[in-house]
């Protein structure tokens, strides 16, 4: 219903870089003092539009949930949400992307998670229900990241103001609102990706250095405990415990 509007292609599925199914090899980033890190995962979907006279495409990253999931700037901010971007980040660096995507080169354009099961709402009545199926199956399934507002003509061509698998509002002079969040400049898009790559080496570094301290975080009522299976012999008390504040 949306693919229309949508001018990528799904070009690779089950992408996967240093595993043992590999097409790809392990991400690399040197830590200094002769260490390096070896980032390694499996990417759901892959995206490109090739440029029209050029060697070179667009990029987008997709990846599949179970449930709605949004990126939270607090917790990419401190490093906890790292895996997708990373996963775009890891694309624009391939020396030869070639072999897979036939361009000489990757430019990255956006992080999508698309939630699986759908959000869909009710109606008053059945034809309050059928009605809309069409447009509420569009939207059921909108696409949630970021992205770079330079390639919005390519990921939504309808020339509208308002999106609908891609979340975005913009003003009568095309520019994006400010609460238009997942649309970022193409510079900010860039700066994006180049702090994923700090807080892996940053984090790296760490590893090597034994810092290894329990130190779970909070943001506002959420402690990272509350998704742990171990707090029944953890010796954590959550009563007593000064929690890392997210900030």
């Amino acid at each position: 219903g949306w693919m229309g509007q949508y001018e990528f292609d799904p070009h690779v599925v089950e992408l996967g870089f240093g595993t043992k199914e590999k097409l790809l090899p392990a991400w690399e980033m040197d830590l200094s003092e002769g260490h390096k890190l070896a980032f390694r995962g499996i990417i759901d979907r892959v995206d490109i539009c090739p440029l029209p006279g050029s060697d070179e495409a667009l990029a987008v990253v997709i990846d599949y949930k179970s449930s709605a999931r949004k990126i939270d700037p607090v917790l990419f901010a401190n490093g906890l949400q790292l895996q997708l971007p990373a996963y775009l980040a890891l694309l624009r660096h391939l020396p030869d992307p070639g072999e897979i995507f036939a361009v000489k080169k990757l430019i990255p354009a956006g992080v999508f998670y698309v939630s699986l099961r759908g959000k869909f709402s009710g109606g008053k009545t059945r034809d309050d229900v059928l009605n809309g199926a069409d447009e509420s199956r569009r939207n059921a399934y909108q696409h949630a990241g970021r992205f770079d507002f330079s390639a919005l003509p390519h990921l939504d061509n309808r020339n509208e103001s308002r999106g609908t698998q891609f979340n975005y509002q913009l003003k009568k002079d095309g520019e994006p609102y400010a609460s238009s969040r997942e649309i970022l400049a193409a510079p900010d898009f860039t700066q994006l990706l180049d702090d994923v790559e700090q807080h892996l080496v940053r984090i790296g570094r760490e590893i090597f250095s034994g810092e290894i301290k329990i130190d779970p975080y909070q943001k506002g009522n959420e402690r990272a405990c509350d998704q742990c299976d171990y707090q029944a012999i953890c010796r954590i008390d959550p009563w007593t415990h000064t929690y890392r504040v997210l900030k």
